[in-house]
């Protein structure tokens, strides 16, 4: 955006303007930034669809190319995303400090499986026990941070004291509100299920990303997913991505029906995610699939680099 303006102080809502003396008046250029933080939960009623693939791959390089700073929360008791960043020497570091995602929901220690505490003081700062995974320079502008998940969130499906669950609702949604000023953009990697969690999770957020596998089972956990927002009376925005597609196969009926669908249908976005080994779990690598290399890397790369580029692009996040 460029205007000409008498007034070089002039502000915008989501853009701030730099003014340059040009050709007899002031010029007035954006530079992008992020105001109001969005939070996604990536979730499917169906497992094994892709959600740590979103999570992991696909925010690392949307956390680069805009330059943002990006928080990763690993709410599933699975921590699938956790264990395909970390190593197991750096979590079992973790789980000695207790920097878990426990941390969000109660202060620690906790010493009852079937008791959550509860505080009048405000959760810790995301950044002061979260663990950085990869930063621009010395991460003031862009970073991408976890906090990496545990087992132990299964307790919260093990109490049925709704003022036990409410202490930890509250103290979940205040974490939240803390981390949307210190980060662009948190990202909250869902369990396939209605659990408690997933609950908080949605409450919280202002987008959900649905990845699919064109069958017509993980469609369906889609529809679920639709159908939980009506049960909560959330309204969150909710877009759909194609996901584990063979990049030789043309479009199937399966994916012409999604994408024509009267609900689902504008919710699709455009790019696809195809199949790679790179993208697979690797017992003997961890890390982000962007930093292999290997047949096909570059392809997977321009691939992951329009998603996230797309999601950005909905998100509202415009690259700096």
């Amino acid at each position: 955006m460029q205007s000409c303006s008498a007034d070089p102080r002039a502000w915008h809502a989501d853009t701030q303007l730099v003014s340059i003396w040009r050709l007899g008046c002031w010029v007035t250029k954006s530079r992008s930034r992020v105001l109001t933080a969005s939070v996604i939960s990536i979730l499917n009623m169906k497992g094994g669809v892709g959600k740590t693939t979103l999570a992991a791959h696909v925010m690392r390089v949307l956390y680069h190319r805009a330059n943002v700073k990006v928080l990763l929360l690993d709410v599933d008791a699975q921590f699938n995303l956790t264990q395909t960043v970390i190593t197991q020497a750096q979590y079992d570091k973790i789980l000695e400090d207790q920097n878990t995602i426990l941390k969000c929901f109660e202060p620690l220690p906790s010493t009852d499986f079937f008791k959550v505490k509860s505080t009048d003081q405000p959760p810790p700062l995301a950044s002061s026990f979260c663990t950085p995974l990869r930063k621009v320079a010395k991460g003031e502008k862009a970073r991408l941070d976890i906090i990496p998940g545990s087992f132990n969130l299964m307790k919260y499906s093990m109490i049925d004291d709704p003022s036990q669950l409410k202490a930890a609702s509250d103290h979940f949604r205040r974490f939240i509100s803390q981390s949307k000023k210190e980060y662009d953009l948190v990202v909250l990697d869902c369990n396939p299920s209605s659990s408690f969690v997933t609950k908080c999770a949605l409450d919280n957020s202002t987008h959900v990303l649905s990845p699919v596998k064109l069958d017509k089972y993980s469609i369906l956990g889609v529809g679920m997913v639709d159908s939980l927002f009506d049960h909560l009376k959330l309204s969150p925005k909710h877009f759909i991505l194609i996901n584990d597609v063979r990049r030789s196969d043309p479009i199937s009926a399966v994916e012409s029906d999604l994408r024509v669908h009267p609900k689902f249908g504008p919710r699709v976005l455009v790019n696809r995610i195809a199949h790679s080994k790179l993208l697979g779990a690797d017992p003997s690598y961890t890390g982000f699939a962007s930093d292999r290399s290997g047949p096909y890397s570059g392809v997977v790369k321009k691939e992951l680099n329009n998603v996230a580029d797309e999601i950005s692009a909905a998100l509202g996040i415009v690259k700096k």
